[in-house]
């Protein structure tokens, strides 16, 4: 007898921009490329675990996210990808989902998206590409590419085959670089629709939009030369203009505690330690920096009274557990 399978857990890891999404169609695909980083603490225990469990309704019947159940308006794209999947297999089960977020301080939602899709696609036994999954999570988190991939990867939109994701470079390959988040406590932060129209409405948008393939570039080669300069100082100076143009459009999101964390890094940079910053749209400053530099930077911040978080780069979203009938 052939056993059915009854639960899927499968959990994926927090992300980061590398090159921010700064605008997004209403699919939530981005209009231009897009790159990110998939990080956890070094017990690998910052993480979002997802786990979907087969119903006989046909539905989704709920989601639970960390113990509260999301309201039925906030669940359609979940929905749609459900359809997707009882199309592909011809299995017309229903399914019930249960999410929770461990120690992550920022881009919950793309991991919690990667590890939905993930369990689904074990569910529903359609063995969809990892290029589909991230396509498909992205309906639901317009980064959760980066989730599905993990290690440092893009997200193309633009040319011959778009849109795809590529993982660009491994945890093991970014083994030696080390992130130190900087989570602060703010009540409320900038939502995607608010940042992508800000940014789109900023007089310098279109400057950024020639900017993007240079930024891209360089960051491309700086991996394969493993020139970690070249790599962090543009995605960097990217974080730092997508920024400016939701600031100076009137919406202040790296808030005052935020900016002291970014002029500390700049300053421990300036002294000649290697080590850069990005920021999404919540609430942490990103610094990275690499051995053998990363003692002396966290020395460093701690020192300026920050209260760092130590991450290394995480790896693709996967399945962790099953239940069979």
């Amino acid at each position: 007898m052939v056993e059915k399978i009854l639960s899927v857990t499968a959990e994926a890891y927090p992300t980061i921009p590398i090159i921010f999404v700064s605008s997004a169609r209403d699919n939530r695909l981005p209009y231009h490329n897009s790159m990110g980083l998939s990080v956890t603490d070094l017990n690998g225990q910052t993480r979002v675990e997802t786990k979907v469990t087969a119903t006989d309704s046909g539905e989704l019947d709920g989601f639970m996210l960390n113990g509260t159940e999301l309201p039925k308006e906030r669940m359609g794209a979940m929905e749609n990808v459900l359809k997707v999947f009882q199309s592909d297999s011809d299995k017309k089960i229903g399914i019930y989902a249960e999410s929770n977020n461990y120690k992550v301080y920022s881009g919950s939602s793309d991991a919690g998206a990667a590890a939905f899709v993930v369990a689904l696609d074990k569910l529903f036994g359609t063995r969809y590409s990892q290029e589909k999954i991230a396509l498909l999570s992205n309906t639901i988190s317009e980064s959760a590419v980066r989730a599905v991939y993990g290690g440092l990867n893009i997200l193309v939109v633009e040319g011959p085959g778009a849109p795809y994701g590529r993982q660009l470079a491994s945890e093991e390959d970014l083994k030696g670089i080390k992130i130190f988040a900087m989570g602060f406590d703010y009540e409320s932060r900038i939502s995607a629709a608010e940042i992508f129209q800000l940014t789109r409405s900023n007089q310098f948008y279109e400057y950024r939009l020639k900017m993007l393939p240079i930024w891209e570039a360089k960051i491309k080669l700086g991996l394969l030369n493993k020139d970690w300069n070249m790599v962090f100082s543009n995605a960097e100076d990217n974080c730092a203009n997508a920024h400016y143009l939701i600031e100076s459009s009137g919406k202040r999101v790296r808030k005052k505690e935020m900016m002291n964390a970014v002029i500390d890094i700049e300053e421990i940079r300036s002294e000649g330690t290697p080590v850069y910053w990005t920021a999404g749209g919540g609430k942490v400053i990103n610094a990275f920096t690499w051995e053998p530099y990363s003692k002396k930077v966290l020395e460093s911040l701690l020192r300026r009274g920050q209260k760092p978080v130590e991450y290394e780069v995480a790896p693709a979203a996967h399945v962790t557990s099953v239940a069979n009938s």
